[in-house]
């Protein structure tokens, strides 16, 4: 005896005949349907209208009994609110983005500078704008914007992308990563992280590469008064006593 596969789904045979009218028949059975072989492949249902339904236990297949409840545009717009709800729409925020106000516009300032240390922010430093530091016609994404004025609490920056001149806080300026890898080459460094897998720690020397423009200049700020109180000291130890 030869083998065959098992039956996993209602055979095409056992399909009905005259499912609209309500007295469906088995094809191949000539009985009142579901049949018993196709009985075996189904499951019953209910319709909100009351009819009964039959589906296909392994497969998409279903039956309605009786007169549709329902017309063809009624039923592509239930199926596109289920759709909608299950893959909700996300525009991209430029969809939202207010109209932009007038801000003065010049060409790429003169000014270079790459930071060495912390603290060592001047014109000319390449930053990204953290998301909230313009107005929101300009989106909610980091920008590049090179700073032209420093000053707290808020830097001048002209913006790469339009060539507009901001007034940003400084704690929203973060340094553009190719100026730490400048200085890690100027350096000697082939790196600035530590050792470990995955996102490696930053070395103690090289943390200020994360720091914002505030942190630079607050830094800057400390460095300059203890070397003024240092000053002062040494001034009064060698102080001639008349």
């Amino acid at each position: 005896m030869d083998w065959q596969p098992p039956i996993t789904r209602l055979p095409d045979a056992h399909l009905p005949l005259g499912v609209g009218t309500g007295q469906a028949t088995c094809r191949a059975c000539a009985m009142a349907w579901p049949c018993e072989t196709a009985g075996e492949h189904l499951r019953e249902g209910r319709c909100v209208c009351g009819s009964a339904s039959w589906w296909e236990k392994r497969g998409p297949r279903n039956w309605h009994v009786g007169p549709r409840c329902y017309t063809d545009a009624q039923a592509v717009v239930a199926q596109a609110a289920e759709l909608s709800a299950a893959r909700p729409v996300h525009y991209p925020p430029s969809h939202f983005y207010p109209p932009k106000p007038h801000r003065r516009r010049r060409q790429e300032p003169p000014y270079e500078h790459t930071p060495a240390g912390p603290g060592d922010v001047q014109p000319g430093t390449w930053v990204w704008v953290s998301p909230g530091g313009l107005h929101p016609g300009w989106g909610d994404i980091h920008l590049l914007a090179m700073v032209t004025r420093l000053g707290a609490p808020k830097c001048e920056l002209w913006l790469h992308i339009d060539g507009t001149v901001h007034d940003v806080r400084a704690d929203l300026l973060i340094l553009d990563g190719s100026v730490a890898r400048q200085a890690a080459r100027a350096a000697g460094l082939t790196t600035l992280r530590g050792p470990g897998w995955g996102r490696r720690p930053l070395l103690p020397e090289w943390r200020w590469v994360d720091w914002t423009i505030a942190e630079h200049l607050a830094h800057r700020e400390q460095q300059a008064g203890a070397a003024a109180a240092e000053e002062v000291v040494q001034e009064s130890l060698f102080s001639v006593q008349a």
